[in-house]
């Protein structure tokens, strides 16, 4: 792992001794401060700019959710990391919304933490092993969010020939299909192509195929 800087927030100061101690095994890893509660962390990270932040979730002054919120809407390039007892859905999702990168269960955070670290600090998202659920089914709901709004944009025309390619169809029986020229279907397809922003070779196939039936 690359070096990275890191400040460590808890209102329990034993827990916070326990992180340290655990964070004093990873090589390349430098400890800038530590705060007992959030409104104390989010001046660490203004200072000192750290590339992680381990924040409890619930502490005085500020909750983590609320120091990760403001890391995010600062566009700040530090990479939060929340700990926690909850393993409740509407808590994860609340912190997946706030732009945090690692979710780690106060129940296995000294076993969890080093991996965590590590894949937060190369750029991944953690989150404990109990939850792991919780991300595929936030990542899904996403990508079927995002699809919606991307379909938003096409014409009734366009959504129907989009169909027919996830069926597989070539340009020729589209337009056998809709009764129009083989031309007005490659037209029809450069513009499907455009407005949802896809490159490469057989981008528009690989898209209609990948998310066929959520339209």
């Amino acid at each position: 792992m690359s070096k990275h800087s890191v400040i460590v927030a808890d209102d329990h100061p034993i827990f916070r001794s326990g992180i340290r101690e655990v964070l004093s095994e990873i090589r390349n890893l430098e400890l800038l401060g530590e705060a007992r509660d959030g409104a104390e962390a989010y001046q660490l990270i203004l200072a000192h700019r750290p590339a992680l932040a381990i924040l409890d979730l619930e502490m005085p002054l500020l909750s983590g959710l609320d120091v990760c919120r403001k890391v995010l809407s600062e566009k700040a390039r530090t990479r939060c990391i929340i700990l926690t007892m909850h393993k409740e859905k509407h808590y994860f999702q609340a912190a997946m919304e706030a732009g945090v990168h690692g979710y780690l269960l106060k129940d296995n955070a000294i076993q969890d933490l080093i991996r965590c670290v590590e894949v937060v600090g190369a750029g991944g998202i953690y989150v404990s092993p109990e939850i792991e659920h919780l991300l595929t089914a936030h990542t899904e709901q996403h990508q079927h969010q995002a699809v919606q709004e991307a379909m938003a944009v096409l014409s009734p025309t366009e959504k129907i020939i989009l169909k027919i390619i996830s069926e597989g169809k070539s340009s020729a029986e589209i337009a056998a299909l809709l009764f129009i020229s083989v031309h007005t279907v490659e037209n029809h397809r450069a513009n499907i192509t455009r407005k949802l922003n896809l490159e490469g070779k057989n981008s528009l196939l690989k898209f209609a195929m990948q998310y066929k039936g959520q339209w």
